[in-house]
């Protein structure tokens, strides 16, 4: 396995974003465009689910603030549909409960889900915290690696035998966990705590649906895919 750069240019730029606020209470929209306005970011606004995809299709945004509950297509429904097109970073932001629907929204493609209400300092975190893959630097590329896999920390990027994996947020901190410890078993501890690291207690539930997701998109790179060890984690061979 080939690693290119450091730990610390793995972390977010601090770069100005532009971002799709999507919830149909003209309010709610309102307290997220100030206090990410006030952060530095551009806002796109949104109001339903329909007019959500418009604007994602006409301004692609760098990354979505996405609620739940709207009339007519909900947010689940959005989710799903951009993330047919796009690995855009995705960010529920509801006041949802259930843990089955957060569950199901993880499924849907969403890479980290904010209840509300919520405190601004952690919202700008889990911004900030999903963005880096995008605002990574540029970094050379790597050179060949008898595993067939390399992992280029400045692009926040994971390639299969030359070719980048095209991983969501989520998909890449536990593929990344798994391709540095290559044919040792990753408990699902340290799986859940690579995959979402600003979540003090984050839900085992919510690695099932990731991993699915990653796993058919290495089967279609013709990589190899984590192996469950029953009760203990995966293990992900060369």
């Amino acid at each position: 396995m080939t690693i290119i750069g450091g730990e610390s240019e793995t972390a977010g730029t601090g770069e100005p974003l532009k971002i799709l606020v999507v919830d149909d209470e003209p309010a709610m929209v309102g307290a997220l465009g100030a206090l990410l306005g006030q952060a530095g970011h551009r806002i796109i606004a949104a109001y339903d689910g329909e007019e959500a995809l418009r604007r994602f299709r006409d301004d692609g945004p760098d990354l979505v603030l996405l609620d739940l509950a709207m009339p007519g297509m909900d947010g689940a429904t959005v989710c799903k549909r951009i993330r047919e097109v796009s690995d855009v970073p995705i960010i529920v932001v509801s006041g949802e409960r259930d843990r089955a629907a957060t569950v199901d929204l993880l499924d849907s493609g969403a890479d980290d889900y904010v209840r509300k209400p919520f405190r601004a300092d952690e919202l700008l975190a889990r911004v900030r915290a999903v963005s880096r893959r995008a605002s990574g630097g540029r970094g050379d590329r790597g050179r060949g690696d008898p595993t067939g896999y390399e992992l280029d920390r400045r692009r926040h990027e994971i390639r299969w035998q030359g070719a980048p994996l095209p991983t969501t947020v989520t998909e890449f901190r536990l593929l990344r966990v798994m391709v540095e410890r290559l044919g040792e078993v990753v408990q699902h501890d340290e799986l859940l705590a690579a995959g979402w690291p600003d979540v003090p207690d984050p839900d085992p539930l919510w690695l099932k649906p990731h991993l699915a997701r990653l796993r058919e998109k290495l089967v279609s790179a013709g990589a190899p895919v984590p192996v469950a060890v029953r009760g203990v984690g995966y293990r992900l061979d060369a």
